[in-house]
């Protein structure tokens, strides 16, 4: 429609109703504006002209400055001016279904563009949609391109059929929030798994951090009785050989006394580095305490053991030592059927250890 006829200074201007802004808010809870096409509201204007015997129908809503259609029957566009919507009307009065017999002789109609032009609109009746609080959201309107009258009937059938919208409107808009708490809540619940992944993530860096030597980046005593624990446990499950090595520094209080705690924890930290690099990737490092350390070495017998122990030797004279050479003692133990606990276990180890150190030291010693 031309700018000139939308702007006619002969056209009345529709009323607002007194309740608008409250209407526009309830309007927009429902979430229909420009939306697409649905079947149920398709029919409706298909049963209302149907019944009312016109070749127009349509479901329309009212907008704060348009005319939007959800669903029309027999009228080209969806979208039109409020001051020229006839709709505008029947928005007015809630209570009642809104007619114009012969737009032609209603002065609030006679000079509408719809009515001097394409469609040239006769004969209107609309039925407001209208919700709980009383406000009317648009209406379900025939149209007819002749003067017309409805009967009684007709014109409850109109007002049938508006609540008939409206009721899937307040079931459309239910399932919108239905959907939106349902969102709400898998967002919640993802964010509360992400906060759950963070807190355990952070715990097991803690418990990380508890089980770890800060020093020589090793495992701390209390780390390997956790480790050697769980070993000792699954190879006595699965019949699995499994070894000790307890490993002692050489007069490392000589060499403390010496050279002092710095160059001594200095010294902690290459023979940890020796030891990690010389072990196996499944093998466990642990600072046992002081200068000791040990090494759980699983799925490994007393011959595999003595091996690895000789390498580790070997690694730590051989390193690039910066003030003197430090060696290792080092002795190993093997799991038998007559090693009952890990206590046991270990205390073979330390003996080995110490018949390692009475033996000269730098030397490897089996239990």
């Amino acid at each position: 429609m031309s700018a000139e006829l939308s702007d006619n200074p002969d056209l009345p201007i529709p009323p607002i109703p007194a309740n608008e802004e409250e209407r526009l808010r309830e309007l927009a809870s429902y979430h229909i504006l420009d939306t697409l096409p649905e079947q149920v509201y398709e029919d409706i204007v298909r049963l209302a002209a149907y019944i009312c015997q016109t070749p127009m129908a349509l479901v329309n809503l009212i907008d704060r400055d348009r005319q939007w259609s959800k669903a029309r029957l027999g009228f080209a566009g969806n979208e039109v001016d409020r001051k020229l919507a006839f709709c505008s009307y029947t928005i007015n009065d809630p209570d009642d279904v809104f007619v114009v017999q012969d737009a032609t002789c209603d002065p609030r109609f006679a000079n509408n563009p719809f009515v001097l032009g394409d469609p040239y609109i006769r004969f209107y009746a609309g039925a407001p949609l209208v919700t709980a609080n009383g406000c009317a959201l648009g209406t379900v309107c025939v149209v007819d391109l002749q003067p017309h009258q409805l009967s009684p009937e007709q014109i409850e059938m109109l007002r049938v059929l508006s609540r008939h919208v409206m009721h899937h409107l307040e079931l459309r808009r239910d399932l919108l929030q239905l959907e939106q708490r349902l969102l709400a809540q898998e967002q919640e619940r993802h964010s509360l798994q992400a906060y759950l992944h963070s807190l355990e993530t952070r715990l097991a860096e803690v418990q990380q951090q508890v089980l770890i030597d800060p020093l020589t980046s090793v495992l701390n005593r209390r780390g390997f009785d956790v480790r050697l624990n769980e070993e000792f446990d699954r190879a006595r499950r699965y019949q699995a050989p499994l070894s000790l090595l307890l490993i002692d520094v050489d007069h490392f209080k000589e060499f403390n006394d010496t050279f002092g705690h710095v160059a001594g924890d200095e010294t902690l930290r290459i023979v940890a580095q020796a030891l990690s690099e010389g072990g196996r990737k499944h093998d466990i490092i642990a600072r046992y305490g002081g200068e000791e350390f040990a090494v759980i070495l699983p799925a490994t017998g007393s011959d595999g053991a003595y091996v690895l122990a000789e390498r580790l030797r070997r690694l730590v004279q051989q390193a690039a030592w910066p003030l003197r050479p430090v060696t290792i003692s080092v002795g190993s133990a093997s799991l038998t059927d007559d090693v009952l606990s890990v206590c046991d276990l270990i205390e073979r180890a330390d003996q080995a250890l110490y018949a390692a150190k009475r033996g000269g030291r730098n030397l490897c010693v089996v239990w």
